[in-house]
């Protein structure tokens, strides 16, 4: 097989090309010159999995790359009898990763073109994405989120500036579980009216999901902006009445500029949304425009985020896994660890997980990334199981992973293959997985919980009502926030508030591990406030696997 095609074949390829995709309606085609290993492909299949080029040499390799990791192996198979002549064609469905990190059902069938000798020559054949949705919301009459990363593709082709607002609607369940389905669906009906009216004529508006739409201007500042989403905000509590009854709606919205065009439009999206959560969190609703501040190596947050999705996407490469260890608060013994994330490449260096894990926490690319930390974590710390069979190894898991219908298959999978006990595995539910449907979550808890998988509430105390979670719940572990450790020394009464959490773990039958400490004096006091557990620095800095395992067997020798 020669490197270079030739003029001639490349235009045959061509021409066959046209002759299939005229048929095709409703599928991508690709077309492969097996002699050259120089394929052609729709692009809309470029466009929509993000692959490099519409043509593209050794196109087998580079797609495999986007077949999900269950899948690859018979994908694999598949291609390498195609290409040795065993098999003259496939007819297979897998899962393939689009643009935006996200896995679809994918049907894929081919066919082997022999030459006049009875040669493979070509290979051809189409694939029809499952996932594919129409672009129209039909509820509002908008175009979905496919239909706005359309236009952003478009934007970018062109490198157009604009900007883009977020605005969404907090805890609408709420309003639906008062007043019914229908009575809710007239409130965003209400709310597409008051949009319209507002913003009529200065940009196109998409609803991306839920009750939370964006705007797309191209002639609105940032400012321009701000002013109007006050004055919605004013709108909205003033005009919005339904039958009567004005529902206590909660508006929060973000606002970013779109200028950098080497950015993927994914990872501008994925600040966009880290900035809705912080004026939903932190700003009582006041629109928040995403800062893309730079470190201290001039690097932009936004460039980071771009670059931290291409890892991701690349069988996230660059990451690795920290651990620190947990220790008994009576004996002093090392019982466990939480693996924690870092992310170090040649071009940024070792980038701390504060910098990072706020805005690619939200992201859908982030369902992939968190399989690959547990899967990692576990592999890691089998030996250390095999050795030790009391070690309890913790996991963080986000709020993206458990919206996922897959996630507690996911758990189970990584639980079998890699043979780590589910008694040994703790998974710690974050800050933003309270946002989640009360009824979603304890049923994920207690399917892991049946069979074996401990809990822990992390930062209690802190953001949402710790209290309901850990009544409904009831984890096995209550993790302290590290902001009551700070000043215990100093504040008393924060001691005694770590006293109250590790009473109530004792009611529900939890155990209390306290986060942040860093000092002996702040280790006297939390051990004397009746804690199970300790976590922080006066122990141990987080350790890269190695140095973990020589602390654990000192420790335990």
């Amino acid at each position: 097989m020669t490197n270079t095609i030739s003029a001639k074949r490349k235009s045959t390829l061509d021409k066959l090309y046209h002759a299939f995709e005229v048929v095709s309606e409703g599928s991508y085609v690709y077309l492969c010159d097996m002699k050259y290993d120089f394929s052609k492909w729709s692009a809309e299949a470029v466009q929509y999995f993000d692959l490099p080029s519409e043509y593209m040499y050794q196109a087998g390799d580079i797609w495999e790359q986007h077949i999900h990791p269950d899948d690859k192996e018979n994908y694999h198979q598949s291609i390498a009898d195609i290409f040795s002549g065993t098999d003259k064609g496939h007819d297979m469905q897998y899962r393939a990763r689009d643009r935006m990190g996200r896995y679809v059902v994918c049907t894929c069938r081919g066919t082997v073109l022999l030459d006049a000798d009875g040669s493979p020559d070509y290979f051809v054949g189409c694939i029809r994405n499952h996932g594919l949705v129409n672009s129209m919301d039909s509820l509002t009459g908008f175009q979905n989120q496919f239909g706005l990363f359309e236009h952003l593709n478009v934007l970018y082709s062109k490198q157009s500036k604009a900007n883009i607002m977020m605005i969404g609607v907090g805890h609408f369940a709420t309003v639906n579980e008062m007043w019914g389905y229908d009575f809710g669906n007239l409130v965003i009906h209400k709310l597409v009216q008051l949009l319209k009216e507002r913003f009529r004529n200065e940009g196109v508006l998409y609803r991306v999901s839920g009750v939370k739409f964006v705007l797309l201007s191209s002639s609105l500042s940032l400012d321009e902006m701000k002013i109007s989403y006050e004055s919605l905000r004013e709108e909205i509590s003033e005009k919005l009445v339904i039958d009567g009854y004005r529902p206590n709606l909660r508006i929060y919205g973000s606002a970013m500029e779109i200028k950098e065009f080497q950015i993927s439009p994914q990872a501008m999206f994925s600040c966009l949304e880290y900035a809705y959560n912080i004026s939903k969190e932190r700003k009582n609703g006041s629109l928040h425009i995403f800062n893309d501040e730079a470190d201290e190596n001039r690097t932009s947050l936004l460039t980071l985020i771009n670059a931290i999705r291409k890892s991701i996407v690349n069988d996230c490469q660059g990451f690795m896994l920290y651990y620190q260890p947990i220790m008994n608060a009576k004996t002093g013994t090392l019982y466990g660890a939480e693996a924690l994330l870092r992310w170090q490449t040649p071009a940024y260096g070792l980038v701390p997980p504060n910098r990072f894990i706020p805005i690619i926490e939200n992201d859908p690319a982030f369902v992939q990334l968190g399989e690959w930390i547990l899967r990692k974590a576990l592999t890691d710390m089998k030996p250390v199981l095999d050795t030790y069979p009391d070690f309890e190894i913790n996991v963080n898991v986000s709020f993206e992973q458990l919206r996922q219908d897959s996630f507690v298959s996911m758990v189970k999978q990584a639980l079998d293959e890699t043979g780590f006990s589910p008694r040994n595995l703790c998974l710690e539910i974050t800050e933003r997985c309270r946002l989640l449907d009360m009824t979603r979550l304890s049923a994920i808890v207690s399917d892991l919980r049946s069979i074996g998988v401990l809990f822990a509430i992390d930062d209690f105390g802190t953001g949402y009502s710790s209290m309901d979670i850990l009544n409904q719940l009831k984890c096995e572990v209550i993790k302290v926030d590290k902001s009551f450790i700070d000043n215990v020394a100093k504040d008393a009464n924060n001691a005694k508030l770590i006293t109250v959490v590790s009473s109530l773990a004792d009611i529900y039958g939890s155990k209390a591990c306290v986060e942040g400490v860093e000092t002996e004096e702040q280790c006297r006091i939390v051990k004397e406030c009746g804690v199970s557990s300790i976590q922080g620095y006066y122990y141990s800095r987080p350790l890269p696997l190695n140095e973990f395992i020589e602390k654990l067997q000192s420790s335990r020798n």
